[in-house]
C-alpha cells in the first residue's frame, strides 16, 4: 500500500505510476489519452490520494466531498466509473469496491504520488474557475442533512462553494434531457449548481435546496433549455453554469446574502441580494425571478408563481424535496403533507404531494390533491403549466389528453420524462406497439432515467406478451436499481421480472418475493408490500385456496383509490383459480374485475379481462358470445398483445368452423401488425401451432412441419407440448405409428404430473384421440375418463364434447355401438351446428353406427354429405378420412380414383384413415391391425 501523499498547496500536477493528475484542470492523463473529471469526481480522487488504503464509506464520501448537499447514490457510482475509465485497464483495479460499505483506494506499493514540474497557468476561464480547490472542499465541509428550523446562533463564516449533484429524475419536470432533431438552434444547456456555506447554521441549511428545487422545476419546464446535473457539467459544449449560494454576510445589519453567479457561454450579470432572516424566503423568491428573467427573458417575470411560504414551512418543503430526490417517498409525502396543512394555498406543494402519493399507489389521495391545486395550476404561465397539466392528466387517468400533452412536450424538448409519460399513457390506451416504439433502442446514459426507462419498457413488453425481452429489461432495471441503492424500485423491477419469467415457465425463487416485501416495507409502501405477498401466493405451489391476503389487498387498494391494483389482483386470482380447477370462483373474480374496470373507466384493463373471457367463451362453445366479444374488441384501436390475442382467437374460431383460408388470413394480419411495429414477440410463435393444424387439414404437410418447428422455437413448455402433439398427428397420418407412439407415450406421465388443472385437461383431451388411433385404446379411455368429470363441472363444453366423441370412437372400435351412440348423442347436444371440427367426427361415428346396424344406405348418404362439406371447406384430411371408410371399390360421389391418388401423393398422408373404428371391419378381426398398413 502506498504511503499517504503530501504535496504543497501550489502544486499543479502529480504522477502516480504511469498516470499524471493535473490539479488545475481536473484531468487524468494516461499515455496519449486525457480525461477531464467533473469537480465532485475530482474531489473524490483527491480524497483517495490523501487517504490510500482507507475504507471510505458512502456516508463519509457524501460528507467530505458533497458537503451534505442533495445527492443521489448514482452520482457516486458515476464518479467511480469515470475514475476507473480514466485510470485504464490495469490501474482501475486500484479502486476497490467493498460491498454495502464503500470504496478503498489501494494502489500498489510501487505507485507513489510524485510532484511534477509546474507549467505556465492557462489564461482561459471555465466553469471550474468558479469552484475552489476540491481538496479544500473535501477537507473542510462537514454538513448534515437539511434539518428543521430551530433557534440557533452561529459564527458567520465565508461561503465555501460546493457543486451538488442535481437529481436525475424530477417529477413533473422530467429527467436528464435528450436532444431531438426538431429542437431549434436556440436550445441552450444550463448546469444548475447548488452551493452552500460549510459553516451555515442549522436553521438556514434549508435555503439552498429550496432555491434549487424552486428554480429547477421552472427552468426544466422551458423546452428551449436543457438542465444538466452538476456531475454532467461540460466545459466545451457552450453551457451556462448557474451557481446558487446562500451565505452569512461577514458583518453589517443584513445577515444573509443570496446569490446566483453565471459562468460559461455569454453569461448574464451575477445576481446578489442581501436579506434579513425574516425576509429570507422572499429573497430566495426574488433571486429566482432574477435568474429566470436572465435565462428566459422572453417570459414576463411577474407571471411566475410566488414562493409563498414562511421560513418554518419552507424548511419542511425542503425536507420533502430532499427526501424525494433520494426516493424516500413516504418521508417526502409526510413532509409535503405538513406543508399543505400549513400553507394550503401553495399549489406547488400539492403538486409534489400528488406525484409522491401516486408513486406510492395512493391514487385517490393524489387525485384529490390535484383537484385542490387546480386553481393554482390553471394560473401558471403556459410554459410552467404544460408539464404540470400533462402529469395531472396522467394521474387523473385522462390518458388521451396525457398522451397528446406529453407528445407535444417531448417534441419540443426531448425530455426523457416526457417520453416515459407518453409511453405510459399510450400503454393505458391500448397502444402498446406505439409505446414499445417510443422505448426502443438504448436507454439514457444516466442511471436514474435509465432505470425508469427500463422499468417502463419491461411493463410495455409484458403487455405485448414479449416475455423474453421483458425479462431482459427487468433484469437490467434490477441491476441499475441495485447500483443506485434504490430498494423500492428494485422491488418493483423484481415483480416485473417475476411476471416475465413465470409466463415462460421458469422456476421462481421465493427469496425474490421476500426481498421485495422487505424493500416495500422499508419504503413505507404498504400497498406494494401487500401486493407482493399476494403475488408470492399466486406464483407459489398450487392449492385450492385463494391468496391468503387477497381481501386485505383489495381493501387497501380501495382505501387508496387505486382500482388498477384491485383489478390486477382480481384478474391474477381468477387465473390462479382457473389453474387449480376452481372455475366457478374464477368466473366470480373475473366478473368482479370487469365490474371494477367498467365503473372506474379503465378501458385498457377492461380489454385485458375481455381477452380472458374470450378464451372462456370458446371453451364453453358459446360461439355467439365469441362473435360479440370479438366485434366489440375489434371496434377498438388494438395493438400488441391485444391485437395478437384477438387475431389468434378469431383464427381459432374460424378453424373450428372449418374456415381455413380465413383463419390463415387472420393469423397473417396479426403477424403483419406486429412486424409493422418492429416487434414480433416470442408469444407470436404460438401462431405456428395453430397454423400447423390448419395446414394439416388442408393436406399441406410440408408447410405444417415448418409451422411446428416455428411453434417449438418459442422455448415455452406448453408450446413444446403442442408441437409434439402436432408432430404425432402428422406421423399418424403419414403412417408412422412408431414415431407417433414415441412422442405420445411420455405425455401420459406428464398429464398425471401437471399441477395446473387447465393444462392437464387440455393435454389429456388432445392426446387421447391420438393414442386411440395408434391402438392404445385403454390408455386413451383412461385419460378421458379421468378428466371428464372435472371438465363437466367446469362447464367447458368444448372439452366435454371432445372427450365424449373420443369415448364414442373408442367404443365403436371395440364394437360397442350402443355406448358409442350414447356418447356421440351427448356430444352432439353440446356442439354448435357450425362447429365443423367436432361435427365431422360425430357424423363419421353416426355413419359407421348406421352401417354396423345394417343401414348401408343411411351410412352412404351421411358419408356423401360429409364428403361434399369437406370439399367445400378444402379439408383434404377430412376427404381422405371419408374415403377410408367407404365400402370397398367405391369413393364418395364426385371424387375420382385419380383425385384420391393425387391427394395422397401431394399430402403424403397415406396413413389417414378412420377404418380403425369401423365395427363392420372388426368382424374380420384384422382391420384394427391392418388399418394403417393398407396400400390405397
Amino acid at each position: 500500500m502506498a504511503e499517504q501523499p503530501h504535496w504543497p498547496s501550489d502544486v499543479q500536477r502529480l504522477r502516480l505510476g504511469d498516470i499524471e493528475i493535473d490539479l488545475r484542470y481536473r484531468t487524468v492523463r494516461r499515455g496519449d489519452s486525457s480525461y477531464e473529471l467533473n469537480p465532485r469526481c475530482f474531489g473524490l480522487l483527491l480524497l483517495f490520494l490523501r487517504e490510500p488504503g482507507v475504507l471510505q464509506t458512502r456516508e463519509t464520501i457524501f460528507r467530505k466531498v458533497w458537503c451534505g448537499a442533495v445527492v443521489e447514490d448514482a452520482s457516486l457510482t458515476n464518479c467511480i466509473w469515470l475514475m476507473r475509465r480514466a485510470f485504464g485497464r490495469t490501474a482501475k483495479q486500484w479502486i476497490r469496491t467493498v460491498p454495502k460499505q464503500g470504496y478503498v483506494f489501494d494502489p500498489p506499493a510501487s505507485a507513489h504520488a510524485v510532484v511534477c514540474p509546474p507549467e505556465a497557468p492557462a489564461e482561459s476561464e471555465s466553469v471550474a474557475a468558479i469552484l475552489p480547490d476540491p481538496a479544500a472542499v473535501a477537507a473542510a465541509c462537514e454538513v448534515a442533512p437539511v434539518p428543521a428550523i430551530a433557534a440557533h446562533t452561529a459564527r458567520r463564516r465565508p461561503l465555501l462553494w460546493a457543486a451538488a449533484a442535481i437529481a436525475a429524475t424530477v417529477a413533473l419536470g422530467g429527467a436528464a434531457l435528450l436532444r431531438a432533431d426538431s429542437v431549434a438552434s436556440t436550445h441552450r444547456r444550463v448546469a444548475l449548481i447548488a452551493a452552500t456555506g460549510a459553516e451555515l447554521p442549522d436553521d438556514a441549511r434549508w435555503a439552498t435546496p429550496l432555491l434549487q428545487a424552486w428554480l429547477e422545476w421552472q427552468l426544466r419546464s422551458f423546452p428551449e433549455l436543457t438542465v444538466a446535473a452538476a456531475t454532467d457539467a461540460c466545459r466545451d459544449c457552450g453551457e451556462l453554469a448557474i451557481v446558487l449560494g446562500v451565505e452569512m454576510a461577514p458583518g453589517g445589519d443584513v445577515p444573509w446574502r443570496v446569490s446566483a453567479r453565471f459562468r460559461g457561454s455569454s453569461p448574464p450579470p451575477d445576481v446578489m441580494r442581501a436579506s434579513s432572516a425574516d425576509a429570507l424566503v422572499a429573497t430566495l423568491d426574488a433571486v429566482g425571478r432574477d435568474v429566470l428573467a436572465a435565462v428566459v427573458p422572453s417570459q414576463d417575470a411577474a407571471s411566475y408563481p410566488a414562493l409563498a411560504l414562511d421560513a418554518a414551512t419552507a424548511a419542511e418543503f425542503a425536507q420533502g424535496w430532499v427526501a424525494e430526490q433520494r426516493h424516500r417517498w413516504s418521508d417526502a409525502a409526510r413532509a409535503y403533507t405538513t406543508v399543505v396543512d400549513k400553507a394550503p394555498a401553495f399549489g406547488y406543494a400539492r403538486v409534489r404531494l400528488a406525484q409522491t402519493l401516486d408513486e406510492l399507489g395512493q391514487q385517490g389521495a393524489a387525485q384529490a390533491e390535484l383537484t385542490r391545486a387546480a386553481a393554482w395550476i390553471d394560473a401558471l404561465p403556459r410554459p410552467l403549466r404544460a408539464p404540470v397539466d400533462a402529469q395531472r392528466s396522467l394521474i387523473l387517468h385522462d390518458d388521451a389528453a396525457a398522451a397528446r400533452a406529453f407528445a407535444a412536450l417531448a417534441h419540443a424538448g426531448g425530455d426523457v420524462a416526457y417520453r416515459l409519460g407518453q409511453a405510459s399513457a399510450l400503454k393505458r390506451l391500448g397502444r402498446t406497439r406505439d409505446a414499445a416504439q417510443l422505448l426502443a433502442g438504448e436507454p439514457p446514459a444516466q442511471p436514474a432515467p435509465a432505470l425508469r426507462w427500463l422499468m417502463q419498457r419491461a411493463d410495455v413488453e409484458i403487455a405485448n406478451r414479449d416475455m423474453a425481452r421483458a425479462a431482459k429489461s427487468a433484469q437490467a432495471a434490477i441491476d441499475v436499481a441495485a447500483k443506485l441503492g434504490w430498494e423500492r424500485e428494485r422491488a418493483q423491477a423484481t415483480l416485473l421480472y417475476v411476471e416475465a419469467q413465470a409466463d415462460n415457465g421458469r422456476p421462481l425463487d421465493a427469496a425474490l418475493f421476500d426481498a421485495a416485501v422487505r424493500a416495500f416495507d422499508a419504503a413505507g409502501d404498504k400497498l406494494g408490500a401487500l401486493r407482493t405477498r399476494v403475488y408470492a401466493d399466486l406464483y407459489g405451489p398450487r392449492g385450492n385456496d385463494a391468496p391468503r391476503r387477497l381481501d386485505e389487498l383489495l381493501a387497501e387498494a380501495r382505501l387508496a383509490g387505486n382500482p388498477g391494483v384491485e383489478i390486477e389482483a382480481l384478474r391474477r386470482t381468477a387465473l390462479y383459480l382457473d389453474e387449480t380447477g376452481d372455475t366457478d370462483r374464477a368466473r366470480e373474480r373475473f366478473a368482479q374485475a370487469a365490474a371494477v374496470a367498467e365503473s372506474s373507466g379503465r378501458a385498457y384493463e377492461r380489454r385485458v379481462i375481455d381477452l380472458h373471457l374470450l378464451h372462456e367463451d370458446t371453451l364453453r362453445l358459446d360461439f355467439a358470445a365469441v362473435d360479440r366479444r370479438l366485434a366489440r374488441l375489434r371496434a377498438e384501436p388494438l395493438q400488441g398483445r391485444a391485437a395478437y390475442s384477438v387475431g389468434l382467437n378469431a383464427a381459432r374460431l374460424d378453424y373450428l368452423r372449418g374456415h381455413y383460408d380465413a383463419a390463415l388470413a387472420t393469423l397473417a394480419d396479426a403477424e403483419r401488425a406486429l412486424r409493422a411495429g418492429d416487434n414480433l414477440p416470442q408469444i407470436a410463435l404460438a401462431n405456428g401451432c395453430l397454423r400447423g393444424s390448419i395446414h394439416l387439414m388442408q393436406g399441406r404437410t410440408s408447410a405444417s412441419r415448418n409451422d411446428i418447428r416455428e411453434c417449438r422455437a418459442s422455448g415455452q413448455p406448453v408450446l413444446d407440448q403442442l408441437a409434439d402433439i402436432a408432430s404425432a398427428e402428422l406421423a399418424i397420418h403419414a403412417g408412422d405409428l412408431g414415431e407417433a407412439r414415441r412422442l405420445l407415450m411420455p405425455m401420459r406421465k406428464q398429464v398425471r404430473d401437471l399441477a395446473n388443472r387447465q393444462h392437464r385437461w387440455n393435454l389429456a383431451i388432445e392426446i387421447a384421440p391420438l393414442l386411440a388411433r395408434v391402438g392404445e385404446l385403454d390408455a386413451a379411455r383412461e385419460l378421458v375418463d379421468d378428466v371428464l368429470p372435472e371438465v363437466t363441472r367446469a362447464q367447458y363444453r368444448l372439452l366435454v364434447a371432445n372427450a365424449r366423441v373420443t369415448r364414442a370412437e373408442i367404443a365403436l372400435a371395440l364394437g360397442r355401438t350402443d355406448e358409442a351412440k350414447r356418447d356421440a348423442a351427448t356430444a352432439a347436444a353440446l356442439v354448435p351446428d357450425d362447429d365443423w371440427y367436432e361435427r365431422r367426427r360425430i357424423r363419421t361415428i353416426d355413419a359407421l353406427i348406421a352401417r354396423a346396424r345394417g343401414d348401408a344406405q343411411g351410412a352412404a348418404r351421411e358419408l356423401e354429405s360429409l364428403h361434399a362439406d369437406a370439399l367445400d371447406r378444402g379439408d383434404v384430411l377430412a376427404e381422405l378420412l371419408v374415403h377410408s371408410v367407404m365400402d370397398p371399390g367405391t369413393l364418395a360421389g364426385g371424387c375420382s380414383d385419380r383425385r384420391h391418388a393425387q391427394l395422397l401423393a401431394e399430402s403424403g398422408m397415406r396413413g389417414a384413415s378412420d377404418i380403425w373404428m369401423n365395427p363392420a371391419a372388426h368382424a374380420s378381426g384384422a382391420a384394427l391391425a391392418n388399418a394403417h398398413a393398407k396400400d390405397p
